[in-house]
């Protein structure tokens, strides 16, 4: 019988969950009374259908999961359909993990993971069906782990307080909502009131990471990087993690799990530092260092399967040019089983990202050059300000529903959602004075599935 676990791999990593299935049992050949006569060709045979070891101490594993969807979309002035992988950290990928024993208490290993993306949901827009990264690599990494004194891992990875919020999430509809603006996130933005036509700007610009000028806000540490990671041992349901590397960035994390009184529960708090030197900022000038707090947590009601979850992130650039931001998400759900293919998920969610729009720092001119020139609020005060107007603040809200329908027997999920983004920006100008800005709404409907090997 095949054996069957779930892994947690540190998205986008934005976070990454992975079902492992281990290979069936071979079937007994039937040699008759000849035992040896051929042996070397049975011996063939099983090494052609086998995924071959490097060496006979080191295990070899391959994992991943296919992910596709069908995407409709409509930005009140526009819609259309798309076949649309997911975003980035949980699109289409595989695997290679290996693991050795070296006594009782020691093991050592490896894992190689591999993204094949195209048509990702996070950088499609109204202009374009198929954008892809290509096939790359974000994680390259070894380890030596210890049963009693943790484990240690080098290399290409996703550091300590990666998806720390995240990956509380237990609930099986991680994959298909969570606190990151992965689906529609490259979307131009259209002003209300203007000409009707789209500005250069994309919602995903009011939701980076601000110190970095990249990443997505809900998840600032969610990205690999070269990095040394410590993680301790778990004792009575809490671990701790530590991380450091790229000249310079360190974070640490502290997490809890557990179940009683007909409750599970778990917990996670991250606080990470980034030094901006190792980094561009948007204007290709200004090096700025960064603190991020992040903090998640979730409970479940076994007897009823109602469920809650919660996060909340925190970007610090102590910079008078670019602003500090925050996110919040909150999502509630019933996962009840209501037929025999397995567990069905409902939920309802709401996110909301603050402040987060570091790409127009103050005096690049990018408010104008990307937002202005087609009507509405900001593009009257562009032209009263000759192209001086700034963003002060921003907001970009998000509001979600949908259902997933887990499939025990094919390791699979099906599953429809829908999204709304409401994005909005205040300005101010030396002529025009302050004002608001809002966009028009983008409407998401998706359905897809995922099918894990």
């Amino acid at each position: 019988m095949a054996a069957m676990s779930w892994r947690i791999y540190g998205p986008g990593s934005i976070l990454i969950a992975a079902l492992t299935a281990g290979a069936a049992p071979a079937v007994a050949a039937d040699l008759g009374g000849d035992c040896c006569a051929d042996l070397e060709e049975r011996i063939a045979e099983l090494e052609a259908t086998t995924a071959r070891k490097g060496n006979r101490k080191v295990s070899l594993t391959i994992t991943g999961w296919v992910a596709e969807a069908v995407q409709f979309w409509d930005d009140g002035q526009e819609s259309n359909v798309y076949v649309v992988q997911d975003s980035t950290d949980l699109g289409t990928n595989f695997a290679f993990t290996g693991t050795a024993t070296i006594n009782s208490d020691w093991s050592a290993g490896y894992e190689l993971r591999v993204f094949v993306d195209q048509a990702n949901s996070l950088f499609n827009d109204q202009n374009t069906d198929d954008a892809t990264l290509g096939v790359n690599v974000p994680q390259s990494h070894w380890y030596l782990k210890s049963k009693t004194y943790g484990k240690l891992s080098v290399g290409s990875q996703f550091g300590a307080a990666d998806n720390a919020p995240i990956f509380t999430d237990f609930t099986g509809t991680l994959f298909h909502a969570n606190s990151v603006t992965f689906d529609g996130g490259s979307f131009f933005l259209r002003p209300e009131n203007g000409t009707g036509a789209l500005t250069t700007g994309r919602i995903q610009q009011l939701g980076f990471c601000n110190g970095l000028g990249f990443g997505l806000s809900g998840d600032c540490n969610g990205f690999p990087t070269n990095v040394v990671k410590y993680d301790t041992p778990v004792y009575r349901g809490f671990g701790a993690s530590a991380s450091w590397g790229e000249d310079d960035k360190w974070e640490t994390a502290l997490r809890y799990a557990g179940e009683g009184g007909g409750f599970k529960y778990s917990f996670a708090a991250a606080y990470g530092w980034t030094n901006g030197d190792g980094f561009v900022q948007a204007d290709g000038v200004t090096p700025i260092d960064t603190e991020n707090l992040q903090l998640g947590a979730t409970i479940k009601h076994l007897p009823s399967a109602l469920w809650y979850h919660i996060s909340y992130g925190n970007e610090d650039t102590e910079n008078p040019t670019v602003p500090s931001g925050q996110s919040w998400y909150m999502k509630v759900g019933f996962s009840p089983k209501v037929n025999t293919l397995g567990v069905t998920h409902f939920y309802a969610a709401y996110g909301e990202n603050d402040g987060s729009n570091g790409f127009y720092e103050l005096g690049s001119g990018r408010t104008c050059a990307n937002l202005g020139g087609v009507g509405g609020n900001i593009g009257a005060a562009c032209l009263a300000d000759g192209g001086a107007t700034n963003i002060t603040d921003s907001s970009v809200l998000r509001l979600g529903a949908g259902v997933i329908q887990e499939i025990d027997a094919a390791s699979m999920n099906i599953y429809a959602k829908w999204i709304r983004i409401d994005s909005e920006v205040d300005y101010a100008g030396p002529v025009s004075g302050v004002g608001k800005q809002e966009f028009d709404e983008l409407n998401i409907i998706q359905v897809g599935a995922y099918i894990f090997f």
